[in-house]
């Protein structure tokens, strides 16, 4: 339901998953475009379009990275909707296509756009090309290892086998972080109350949602006004899996992912959203009964404000109309995670925006520590602090040792013999 992949083998987390056993494949982030299985009904719709449509979409991925790569200007400038709109413009330029053509293609243009909207949780109108620099996982390009059915659950056991539970304090939702600049200690105010203990040392871990939202309420005295900048133009989005669950599939057993391709003007004169955002199902590997529905962009909001019998009626009218078979049951079950009605996370996670590209902030910035007297004492981590693995389970991991290295080696500086005791 939340993070399933891992990007690159050079990290921490790989080397624990790797140990663990709980490493399935080497996926490609295209796969689910690339091994899809078109589903458009009794549409009049040619696998001679479809396929024309597809080469030209193949040679944009490495376009645009290259482009990220070689012209700073352009990169920043440009979203990635507003650079594949011109190359799409052109496209329908190089040939005489009739209306219903374009209509097509219009629908074979949301998938492309789901792509990206899945891959960076962010609305495509305000992603900047230039995140496809600044992220950089040291692997291979557009590709992930997969974890199997443990997933994550596994990895997370490990991190906190060696850490006696009496350290943590779960439900307790922090309100407010409040600096005293005469003893460089902080009290907190949880769940309205204020905490008995002071501490010396606050890192905060709060999704950039979370921030966005309450960073006004969280820190006395206020943020500066540069962190408050970051905070405001770094992106943060929304990409979710909606797992539908049926008795038994209706799809072919060889079925990797479906792409449902309604198309305005053959199946009905407009669309609704649902049926726009509704791009990609993936077959479950160890629940072949179960399809995987990815949303992101606008369609992460949209699918979280609809009720579980809203989902299952459009999702089974999406399906019968795509397969032509009115057959086809209500799923039995629908499984979600709702993020964005979260108020601890409020999305997944950060993005490059073209705003925070043009005024060059890096998601480092968000890192910066609140200091005293030249000491850090409000530490920032998470994956939106993290300058080049944003987005990810490992950039927040190496994020958090990150801040826990700073603590260490500030209090060994200013506390040589306390420390040496811990140290023994």
């Amino acid at each position: 339901m939340g993070a399933q992949f891992i990007n690159g083998a050079q990290n921490p987390l790989y080397k624990i998953a790797h140990r663990l056993g709980i490493l399935a494949d080497a996926v490609s982030d295209t796969a689910h475009v690339d091994y899809a299985f078109y589903a458009y009904g009794n549409q009049q719709v040619k696998q001679a379009d479809i396929k024309l449509f597809l080469d030209f979409t193949s040679k944009l991925d490495s376009k645009y990275r290259a482009i990220a790569e070689n012209d700073e200007i352009t990169a920043r400038r440009y979203t990635l909707k507003e650079i594949f709109t011109l190359d799409y413009m052109d496209f329908l330029k190089t040939h005489n296509f009739t209306t219903k053509q374009k209509n097509v293609f219009d629908s074979l243009a949301r998938s492309f756009r789901s792509y990206w909207e899945f891959e960076w949780a962010a609305d495509w109108s305000t992603l900047s090309l230039h995140v496809l620099k600044e992220w950089n996982d040291y692997g291979t390009v557009c590709e992930s290892f997969a974890t199997d059915k443990i997933g994550f659950k596994a990895i997370l056991d490990d991190i906190a086998e060696p850490i006696s539970k009496s350290h943590f304090q779960f439900n307790t939702r922090i309100d407010n972080i409040q600096l005293n600049s005469t003893t460089g200690r902080m009290k907190l105010t949880a769940n309205g109350q204020t905490l008995p203990s002071e501490f010396d040392y606050v890192i905060v871990t709060s999704s950039l949602g979370v921030l966005k939202k309450y960073h006004h309420l969280m820190f006395s005295p206020p943020l500066s006004r540069q962190k408050i900048e970051a905070i405001e133009k770094i992106g943060f989005g929304g990409s979710c899996k909606v797992f539908f669950e049926w008795d038994k599939p209706f799809w072919s057993n060889k079925t990797y992912s479906i792409a449902p391709l309604p198309v305005r003007g053959m199946i009905r004169d407009e669309l609704d959203m649902f049926e726009e955002e509704t791009t990609t199902l993936q077959v479950v590997d160890w629940a072949p009964n179960v399809l995987s529905a990815w949303y992101a962009g606008r369609g992460h909001q949209l699918v979280d404000n609809m009720s579980e019998g809203e989902l299952k009626f459009k999702i089974a009218k999406l399906m019968r109309e795509m397969y032509n078979n009115e057959d086809i049951p209500l799923p039995k079950k629908v499984i979600r995670t709702q993020l964005t009605k979260n108020e601890l996370l409020l999305g997944s996670y950060s993005y490059m925006t073209q705003v925070q590209a043009l005024s060059r902030i890096s998601h480092s910035q968000l890192s910066m520590p609140v200091k005293l007297d030249g000491r850090p004492k409000i530490l920032f981590a998470g994956e939106a602090t993290h300058h080049r693995l944003f987005q990810t389970a490992v950039g927040a991991f190496l994020s958090g040792r990150r801040e826990a290295d700073r603590v260490v080696n500030d209090w060994s500086k200013h506390n040589v013999t306390s420390f040496k005791k811990c140290i023994q």
